[in-house]
Parts: C-alpha cells; structure tokens; sequence
C-alpha cells in the first residue's frame, strides 16, 4: 500500500473526476434504534489560510483547550521538495466561522506523519516524521528529530534525536507520563523493531532491552500494571504481528489470541471503554486488501486470562473512522471510508455497558484517510482533514453536538470553582452551578490524534460526596490513586448529574502524591508491577526478525497470510 505509486495511500495516485468530488450529503438523523435525541452536526468553518487549505493530519488538544493542527509538507510532494511546512493553532471557542492562526514550524524538519503525544507538564511531544517521500528507488524513510510544542509560547522547541528514525510512529505513555516510542519505517525504510522511551526531564531517549517489532501507528493500551497492550490496529498492514501485551521494562510478551479478522484492522480504532478502570479495550471497524469491517472486539484486562471476545456490530464498516468516548460516557464513532473511497457518512455511540451501538445524526463532510476527531472541553466533537492526492485536501471542520448540547436540553451543570492541579489519590473540593445535583465526575486525558490512532485515549470515573446542595453548591471528588488508570498530565474534568448530563470540562493538571511515590519506592514509579502482567498466557519472543521488515513486506501483510 505505501510503497504502491499508484495506490489510494500514495500522493501520485491518479484521481478519478468521481473521487475528486467532494462530498455533500443532506443532514440525516438516526434510524429507529436511535436514542431520543441523535444530537446534530455542523459545519463551523471552511479554513484557507495563507492560501493553503487547513490540512489537520495530526490534530492535538492543547492545556488552553486550543487545537493544534499539524500537517508538515501535508502529503505534498512539492511542499516537502520546497521546505513547505504547516501548523495552525485553532480556538474552538471563537466564532462560527473562525478560522486557525498558522503558527511556525521548524524549517527544516518536516512532521508529516510524526508520532505525538501529551507530556506530563502538557506540552505536545512530536518525534519522526518524513526525511524522504517514497519512490520506486526507496520507500518512505523516517528522521530522528523530536521536538515539544507548547501553547503557552506557541513554539516549537527542538528536543533531543531519537536513537532510530521513525515515520508513523507510536508513543503511548507509561505510568508515569512519559512516552514509549515503538515503530515505524527508519532511515532506510525498514520497520524498526528498536523501542526506546523518553525522559522529559533529562531529554533524552533510551533503547529499551531487546527487539520488539510492531507495526506502523499500532494501536495501543496502557495497562494499569504499567505493560502496554497491543491492540490489533495498525497502519497499511500488522506486519505478521499479533495482539499482545508488552513488559518493555524487559521485553516480555503475552498474547492475547481471537482477535476477530486480525488482518483486516488497517486503520481501525483502539478505545479503552468507560471507565478506565474496568480495563477494558475495544478494537472497532478496520480495513484490510478485500475491503472493511464494522465488527468490534473487546478484551477484558481485569480477567484471569486475556482473549478478546467478539462485540456488537457498529452499524456500518470502514476503515479511517475516528473515535472517542464522551463525557456521558458513551463511546462515539464516526465516518471513514473504505481505503481513501466511498466515504461512510454515518455516526453511532455505544452507551457505557451497552450491548448494541445506536445510530445517531449522520455527518455531512466525509472523512477518510488523514483525517482526525477530538473531544473538544465543551462536549462536543471536532472532526477534520482528509486528504485525497496532492492539494486535495478537505478544508471544512465539523463539529458533532449530542443529546446534552441540543436546544431544548435541561441546564448542564456548570463548575466555577475547581483546583487546576490535583495529586493522585487526592480529594478536592469543586463548586458548581445549576439547577441539577451532581451525581458523578470524570478525567479525560486531552486528545492527540492521526490516522485513527490516540494510543493515550482514557476516561477514568471520579467518585463524588456531596458537601453542599444549597448555593453555593459543592461536591469533593475522589482522584484515583492508581497511576496505571490515570498517568499524569493534563485531563478535562467534567461533573455529571443524576440524569447523565456532563457539564463542560475545566482542564486541570493531574500530578504524583509524592508522598505516596516516596512510600511505594521511587525507583519502580514508570516501570511495570514486579512480575506484571500477573495474568496471561506463558511469555513468548515474538516476532522479531531481524534487521526490520522492509516497506513491502509490511505493506502486504494486510491481505491475509500472503502478500497481495
């Protein structure tokens, strides 16, 4: 797929006039399984600037609850061959039709199809990217630049190198914040299979023990024993691996068998379900060489042994959706498309322990490969991008509201007073407005999505005790303790009432009970419990061939158990 000029994935592949057209579909609401309300969407903006169409390749929630856009050289050739490279910093919270501001980037590096994630101190850690736009001499090729994004000054600043190059790497963070980085093509095209993690505090990148191949962009999970949990889900094909969770403090390994159609899961989206400490993770939708699924499959990390077992149907198949879960805490997906083609303009949300996912109000803007959704502060989702070709790019940002944003809803609660810092473990008072009694609260990590994949994605229930019910009215909320369920940094923390109506989410910032880390023994504070995984089939090497897998191998290993 990546190394074929002609496929739907390379910026050389010959549009029909069909394809080109864009796609405008009536508004729809839901069919009959639909909740009450199937919420609505709309267009908010249709953004050029600079004479360049807003291209939201990689799309990130910053501190300030500012949107970070990033498209590099944006799939352009000729921008890469130019030294072209985008960035726009977007306000949800501006007016209808408001459009990002272009911040600068590093001049010479190009963060097209980077990996990012969220530091502890909530700056965006950028790592890879494109050193070379593949050929019929040499497929894509990776850098070993990082660099830290941070909204407070809107600058990029230059990190340490990583000891491989990457492109479509991955970097879920382990208990303590701090990224893992697994994957992606090197400086010779070749799948890496060297991991290594990053120290914000020191800058610097570390070889993890041993080999570990993964595939491009891999979905992954963040167990709350501290292993990472590969989900399935990939990028252009699982290059011959197999879910399983990962002990990267010393390369250890536990499958996890019956993933439902493990080679069709191109570009499928990995959710840990509500509440994250249940453990317990969905793989949806997928795509693979003879077209896609809209099955699901869930794996229980709280059980004695670990297997995925099939779940409810999404209501349509594709691959590019994006995902989240919602602060009512439901799960949420929408679009896709079947590699690059026939856009899905559907939408379903599955409620938090349902067994059936309910269609709701379909989305009007189609959005394939390189497009993005977040969970914006307000409750709302933002979904944008999708490129097809050079300088066909979708400019147009929409915005879906659900049931609890729709006029006519009863008053949401509303926080007015709240720490912006909080200890795990803590208790913390929050005021709060409105005519509702709170019932319950949750933490969402901020959002830092590409290509269907946020490995860091979680949403971790909140206890609460109701101090006051009369003005001004209060609650204490319990902050979870466990670092495995809620790693620290930046979360958007919402109250919801008796009736599941999540007020909007002030972000704060989550931090170590240094005492508790003190007591517990520092020096295991971002490794995995002693022995971690405690449950899970025997350890097994893996697949680690060596010297990488080449761009080719890894493109076919989408079709099945051959190559295409």
């Amino acid at each position: 797929m990546l190394s074929d000029p002609n496929g739907a994935y390379s910026p050389d592949h010959v549009y029909t006039n069909a394809e080109k057209q864009p796609v405008y579909a009536p508004r729809q609401l839901a069919a009959a399984a639909a909740p009450v309300n199937p919420g609505s969407w709309s267009v908010v903006a249709t953004c050029t600037v600079n004479n360049y169409n807003v291209n939201a390749i990689h799309a990130s929630v910053t501190k300030s609850g500012k949107v970070l856009m990033t498209a590099g050289s944006g799939y352009s050739r000729a921008n890469f061959a130019q030294k072209v490279f985008k960035t726009w910093l977007w306000d949800p919270k501006s007016p209808p039709g408001s459009c990002p501001r272009e911040i600068p980037m590093p001049a010479d590096v190009d963060l097209f199809c980077s990996g990012h994630t969220h530091l502890p101190d909530g700056r965006v850690l950028f790592f890879g990217g494109t050193a070379h736009y593949g050929d019929g001499s040499l497929g894509y090729t990776g850098i070993r630049e990082s660099f830290a994004f941070d909204d407070a000054t809107e600058t990029y600043t230059p990190l340490g190198l990583m000891n491989v190059a990457r492109w479509y790497p991955n970097g879920p963070v382990n208990a303590v914040g701090n990224p893992i980085i697994v994957g992606g093509f090197d400086a010779a095209g070749k799948l890496t299979t060297t991991n290594e993690s990053f120290n914000p505090a020191t800058g610097q990148f570390t070889k993890l023990p041993g080999t570990r191949l993964f595939p491009l962009y891999a979905g992954m999970v963040l167990r709350k024993n501290g292993t990472l949990c590969y989900s399935g889900a990939n990028m252009g094909g699982r290059a011959g691996t197999s879910p399983g969770c990962w002990n990267w403090t010393n390369n250890a390994w536990y499958p996890i068998p019956g993933l439902l159609y493990p080679d069709c899961r191109d570009q499928a989206n990995t959710l840990l379900l509500y509440p994250a400490q249940a453990q317990k993770f969905m793989v949806i939708g997928g795509g693979c060489g003879t077209g896609t699924t809209g099955t699901t499959a869930t794996v229980d990390l709280n059980a004695a042994s670990h297997k995925f077992t099939t779940g409810p149907y999404v209501g349509f198949a594709a691959m590019h959706s994006c995902a989240t879960i919602l602060p009512d805490k439901s799960a949420f997906v929408a679009g896709g498309a079947d590699h690059n083609k026939n856009p899905r303009l559907q939408a379903a949300v599955l409620q938090a322990g349902g067994t059936a996912w309910q269609q709701v109000a379909s989305p009007t803007v189609p959005r394939m490969y390189h497009s993005s959704c977040l969970l914006l502060p307000d409750g709302s989702v933002v979904t944008l991008g999708t490129t097809a070709g050079e300088q066909i790019v979708e400019n147009r940002f929409e915005v879906y509201k659900p049931w609890y944003m729709q006029p006519g809803s009863p008053d949401r609660p509303a926080i007015t007073s709240v720490a912006t810092t909080m200890k795990l473990g803590g208790t913390y008072p929050v005021a709060y407005s409105g005519p509702a009694s709170v019932a319950g609260a949750g933490l969402t990590r901020l959002g830092s999505v590409t290509h269907s994949s946020d490995p860091n994605q979680r949403s971790v229930d909140v206890p609460v005790t109701t101090v006051s019910i009369s003005p001004p009215k209060s609650v204490n909320i319990k902050i979870e303790a466990d670092r495995g369920i809620l790693p620290p940094g930046f979360y958007m923390l919402t109250l919801r009432d008796w009736r599941n109506i999540p007020s909007q989410a002030q972000i704060v910032r989550i931090v170590e009970n240094t005492a508790a880390v003190a007591g517990a023994g520092s020096t295991s504070a971002a490794a995995p419990a002693a022995g971690a995984p405690a449950a899970g089939p025997v350890p097994t090497a893996g697949p680690q061939p060596p010297g990488g897998v080449s761009s080719a191998a890894a493109d076919c290993c989408c079709c099945g158990s051959g190559c295409c």
